[in-house]
């Protein structure tokens, strides 16, 4: 055991059900120490359904559903945010896939090395400064590698193993979150695939990331098929209906930006639209 209670690394657990690591996991976590969970007042210590459920970009239903062993679509993008939030072993990871999928995990899907490398105090500085509109910095896979305060209230699931693409298509909540699903978000979001892969044919991330989305997603395999090519989406106004906002449809203007220094950086800005919301 380890100084929560947990396992050790290396260490496999038992025959523990599903449901019953779920729990043990989810209360022995702090939530004192998790970013934007509110601590005080609370009646029990761990994390709730419901905390885990935003942390993880879900319904507390669907997480619900998992945690007491129902079967479902889950995909590895959500059970490796879910890791992540549970600050789980390595071996509890595998033992999740396991329960959950009936197959152990692939390598976790990381930024890249240089492009990690490149988000500095300048870039992070620069995202805390868009503040209060939200904004984060993908690596060219668009592995979420940087984020401000605002993003993450709007999204909490990018602190967690975050992978922009893969969870508007992998996500089942993506598709009530991101509005006008297939015109406005997947078919734009499998152009800019097509063209990132175009102009870096020997990437591997971006390979690996066609590769999940294409394999677990038939809707995303049956867009990819129109070829469209979609180079950014700098100035496109895109709508949002997200729980921060209690249902309420959000416009948002999205500004799309690259460091001179690289070219395998991304920052987004989201930019409330104030007038287009108000014609809603």
């Amino acid at each position: 055991m380890d100084s929560r209670g947990g396992q050790v690394e290396g260490a496999e657990p038992g025959d523990e059900s599903l449901p019953e690591l779920l729990r043990s996991w989810r209360s022995r976590t702090n939530p004192r120490v998790v970013p934007g969970l509110a601590a005080s007042g609370r009646r029990s210590a761990g994390l709730t359904q419901r905390d885990v459920a935003r942390m993880t970009g879900v319904s507390e239903r669907w997480y619900g559903a998992l945690e007491r062993g129902q079967k479902a679509g889950y995909s590895a993008d959500f059970l490796d945010r879910l890791s992540s939030a549970l600050g789980l072993s390595r071996a509890e990871r595998h033992a999740l896939y396991l329960r959950a999928l009936g197959r152990p995990p692939a390598l976790a899907a990381v930024p890249e090395a240089d492009a990690a490398a490149e988000k500095d105090e300048v870039l992070q500085q620069f995202l805390d400064d868009q503040a209060p509109n939200p904004a984060f910095a993908t690596d060219l896979a668009w592995n979420v590698i940087g984020y401000n305060g605002p993003l993450l209230d709007w999204f909490p699931w990018a602190a967690y193993q975050a992978n922009q693409m893969r969870w508007a298509f992998l996500s089942p909540e993506a598709r009530e979150q991101l509005v006008n699903w297939e015109q406005d978000w997947a078919r734009p979001y499998l152009g800019q695939i097509r063209y990132e892969r175009a102009h870096h044919p020997k990437n591997e991330a971006l390979r690996q990331l066609e590769r999940d989305i294409l394999v677990a997603s038939p809707a995303a395999r049956k867009m990819w098929d129109r070829r469209e090519v979609v180079e950014h989406a700098d100035g496109d106004l895109r709508r949002l209906r997200l729980p921060y906002h209690q249902g309420r449809e959000v416009a948002v203007r999205i500004v799309a930006l690259r460091p001179m220094r690289s070219d395998r950086l991304r920052v987004i800005v989201l930019m409330e639209d104030h007038q287009e919301a108000g014609g809603v």
